[in-house]
């Protein structure tokens, strides 16, 4: 696993305001699979122009590369780490600069100065 690839992932069980159910997931760290089996990943979830101008939320267009078939976000409010056992398939990757503003947002989110995330 790469940072900026999208998997399919299990997310259930889960508890409360949790992002649920199998969706596709952008690793943003792929972990270090000779210590650990988790990823760094954020969910993908349909877009919704509420989220426009939320900095939490990274909006992907759907295209070839990422495999998404629709216009989604990427809702970077929910990081979490995750088994590699949850992983079910990859389906794309994301660019560049998508992954930039997954790590400014993330980095926001964190209170850590974005510009340290280039």
């Amino acid at each position: 696993m790469k940072t900026g690839e999208i998997y399919w992932v299990n997310l259930d069980p889960t508890i409360g305001d949790e992002i649920k159910k199998k969706r596709p997931v952008i690793v943003v760290n792929g972990g270090h699979e000779k210590h650990l089996k988790l990823a760094i990943v954020v969910p993908v979830t349909a877009w919704n122009s509420y989220w426009e101008k939320n900095p939490f939320f990274v909006t992907l267009e759907a295209n070839p590369d990422n495999g998404l078939h629709k216009k989604s976000a990427v809702d970077c409010f929910q990081i979490r780490a995750v088994s590699h056992k949850r992983f079910v398939e990859k389906i794309g990757e994301t660019s560049n600069h998508e992954i930039d503003l997954i790590k400014k947002s993330i980095a926001l989110i964190l209170d850590i100065e974005p510009e340290h995330c280039e």
